[in-house]
């Protein structure tokens, strides 16, 4: 019961870290030290007069801000490197969406009148999506942190950034890759006709710049915040624990999500969690690729997330499922790069790889159709045993991957965590087939029936050792970031390297284009190496892509 217990904190402590802190605040005008207008100096001072009737006139607030506003618009137009006048429109701007935000005014079904000024808003390109449907948050006006969050990454420029939040969940998301609620970064514009005042909203990670009245500005943008508090919103994080100990609980949440609006002229980037993990794992590195304005422009993100309590066969068969149907609703769409972390990365092996039918013989005295199982049965075994390399997948990073399995799996820890997983029922049922019909080798192996994701890490389970013997798809380049503690045996010898987790000798990948070791523990989607590898991998692969 001790090592019950212990194991089930470990668990439990690493699934409640503050992985985003997100408090809101009161955004106050910074006054630059030097170079003040006189001008400028008159805003400030208007802006500190209008937040103090901000709760009990918020309208006459609202009035005052669109008052600056009209006055900084014409003088960003005659001088438009005017840098102190630009962070004043914004800030004005932001103080307009956090009245609104405040009282629920909709001016986006209704012009609203304020005092007299008439604040509309102006349809953009995409028709289908309409501001009534959001709750627009300044990003001015909170503060974020957390261990995923250390840095905030912004673009400087003209515009109120806003995280747009879904007033209601989506009943379609699963037809269209999408999230459940939305929690998406806009930037906003205002531009006057007369006492006119229209907004437009622009997607930050397809617009660089904007053009307002006779000049073009670079749009500002917070590419971090929305992450925040999508996080702290929903807190997927919970999930991972969950999911590990009751994966059949949670089978509805295996699937594929865009972070994005889909689009055909970008390279979709699927990120690929491991044990006890859920997408929220890989927001440090979707934060530095969104600072990355060529990644930005040439990659669109998404995300595989899968109970990890399923054996990865099991969940590498559902996610080719989930690419059959990204397939049909997004036909168009270009060869991907898939990066997975950890199991993730083992799920991705078997996406690269042209089994034929030697798993399946590990197993089995015969082939499928003389096996004695019935059809559902089989057909389980069948796409968890025999698969093709999939076409889309035009290259694979693995990072921290245990290929070969990890001795932790097979030891004291992996025997209670064998007692702690509920094995899903799929499994159960397939585990009486098996034992019917497997093929033990010699001396036997204890883990047979590919029960959980814990049996199907252990280094001597059949189908870890036999999917190795199968070379990888060769017009496929993949790469392998390895993870070292730094251990003083490592250093004398790399090859005994370990993350704490995954030895080398289980991550290492012959025939890879390359191999990265970082000084990082398991977690090495998340360090600052890890990351930058991925980066340079991800600049080097558009050379070669179409």
């Amino acid at each position: 019961m001790r090592l019950f217990s212990l194991f089930f904190a470990v668990f439990l402590l690493s699934s409640c870290t503050r992985i985003a802190v997100l408090k809101e605040i009161t955004p106050v005008f910074p006054l630059p030290a030097a170079g003040l207008t006189v001008s400028i100096q008159s805003h400030a001072q208007a802006f500190l007069e209008a937040s103090k009737c901000e709760r009990k006139y918020p309208l006459q607030a609202a009035e005052h801000y669109l008052s600056a506003l009209q006055e900084l618009a014409q003088q960003l137009d005659r001088r438009p490197a005017d840098a102190a006048a630009r962070q004043a429109y914004n800030f004005a701007l932001d103080r307009v969406f956090s009245l609104i935000r405040a009282h629920d005014y909709n001016p986006w079904d209704r012009p609203l009148q304020v005092g007299r000024f008439t604040f509309a808003f102006q349809q953009g390109p995409r028709a289908h999506w309409h501001p009534r449907t959001y709750e627009f948050l300044p990003t001015d006006q909170v503060a974020i942190g957390g261990d995923y969050l250390k840095n905030r990454v912004e673009r400087p420029g003209l515009g109120a950034s806003l995280v747009a939040i879904g007033r209601t969940p989506k009943t379609n998301f699963r037809e269209t890759l999408s999230q459940p609620r939305t929690y998406y970064g806009v930037s906003a514009v205002a531009e006057f006709q007369g006492n006119r005042c229209q907004v437009s909203f622009l997607d930050p990670l397809d617009n660089e710049t904007v053009r307002v009245g006779r000049h073009t500005y670079p749009l500002a943008a917070d590419f971090s915040t929305p992450l925040a508090v999508l996080l702290t919103r929903e807190r997927p994080e919970k999930l991972g624990l969950a999911r590990l100990l009751d994966p059949d609980k949670y089978a509805e949440t295996a699937r594929i999500s865009r972070l994005r609006p889909y689009d055909d002229s970008r390279i979709p980037l699927l990120l690929v969690h491991g044990l006890l993990d859920t997408p929220a794992t890989w927001i440090p590195l979707v934060n530095a690729l969104r600072a990355d304005p060529l990644i930005r422009k040439k990659y669109q993100i998404w995300a595989y997330s899968y109970p990890s309590g399923y054996p990865y066969p099991y969940a590498a068969s559902l996610l080719r499922k989930e690419l059959d149907r990204s397939h049909l609703i997004f036909p168009h769409q270009k060869p991907m790069v898939y990066i997975g972390h950890s199991m993730g990365g083992m799920i991705g092996r078997l996406m690269i790889t042209d089994s034929e039918t030697k798993i399946w013989d590990a197993y089995f005295h015969a082939p499928p159709e003389d096996v004695r199982m019935s059809p559902r049965e089989k057909q389980l075994m069948k796409d968890m045993l025999i698969f093709d390399s999939r076409p889309e997948i035009a290259r694979a990073i693995f990072i921290c991957s245990p290929h070969r399995g990890a001795e932790m799996a097979g030891n004291w820890i992996g025997r209670i965590g064998r007692r702690l997983v509920r094995v899903p029922q799929t499994m159960l049922a397939i585990g009486d087939a098996l034992t019917q019909a497997v093929t033990l080798s010699q001396g036997g192996l204890a883990y047979e029936n590919l029960p959980t994701s814990i049996d199907t890490l252990t280094p001597s389970n059949t189908f870890v050792k036999t999917v190795n013997t199968i070379p990888i798809h060769p017009g496929i380049p993949y790469h392998s970031i390895i993870g070292d503690r730094g251990k003083p045996r490592a250093a004398a010898d790399p090859e005994r390297g370990s993350d704490g987790f995954v030895p080398y000798l289980s991550s290492h990948l012959p025939g890879a284009t390359s191999q990265r070791i970082i000084p990082s523990n398991h977690s090495g989607h998340q360090h600052p190496d890890g990351i930058a590898e991925v980066i340079r991998l991800l600049h080097g692969h558009l050379k070669t892509a179409p």
